[in-house]
C-alpha cells in the first residue's frame, strides 16, 4: 500500500472526467458522500492515495474516488453532505483551501440535513479512523 499514487493524480482525473472534484487535503475520509449517493455502488470507490489530512503528516490514507462519473446524476447531495467542503462541483473548485474549511466547519452545526448528528454518526466515525488510519484497521 506504500506504493500508492499521490492525492494530485486522483484530482486530476477527477477534474478531466467528472462532473465533481476532491480537494483531498481538506477530505476527512468519513465517507459522508458515498452514504447519501442513491447511486454510490455505481459510482464511488474508496482507493488509498498519499494525502495529508487537513495539511497535516502526507501518507497514505484512503479517500473516496469516482471510477464511473458518467453514471453521476448530478443531484449534489453529496455535495450537501460534505462536512468540509472538500467536494465540489468541477466549476467551483477549492481555491483557498484553509478558508474553506473554516466556512464549512463554522457552517456545519447549522446545516439542517447534514449537520453535525449525520457527521458523527458511529458509522463516519468508523470510516474516519479505518480510511485515515489503514495500517491499524488491517484494510488492503
Amino acid at each position: 500500500m506504500n506504493d500508492a499514487p499521490d492525492w494530485r493524480g486522483y484530482y486530476k482525473e477527477m477534474k478531466d472526467t467528472a462532473p465533481l472534484v476532491i480537494h483531498y487535503p481538506l477530505c476527512g475520509g468519513g465517507e459522508e458522500c458515498i452514504f447519501v449517493c442513491p447511486f454510490s455502488d455505481k459510482i464511488w470507490e474508496v482507493v488509498p492515495m498519499k494525502v495529508s489530512l487537513f495539511g497535516v503528516k502526507y501518507k497514505v490514507r484512503l479517500r473516496p474516488f469516482m471510477v464511473n462519473p458518467e453514471n453521476c446524476r448530478k443531484c449534489y447531495i453529496c455535495v450537501q453532505a460534505c462536512p468540509t467542503g472538500a467536494l465540489r462541483p468541477v466549476e467551483r473548485p477549492v481555491k483557498h483551501p484553509a478558508l474553506v474549511f473554516l466556512y464549512n466547519s463554522l457552517k456545519l452545526p447549522f446545516k439542517k440535513k447534514y449537520g453535525l448528528k449525520f457527521v458523527f454518526r458511529e458509522e463516519h466515525g468508523e470510516r474516519f479512523r479505518r480510511n485515515n488510519w489503514p495500517e491499524k484497521y488491517e484494510v488492503v
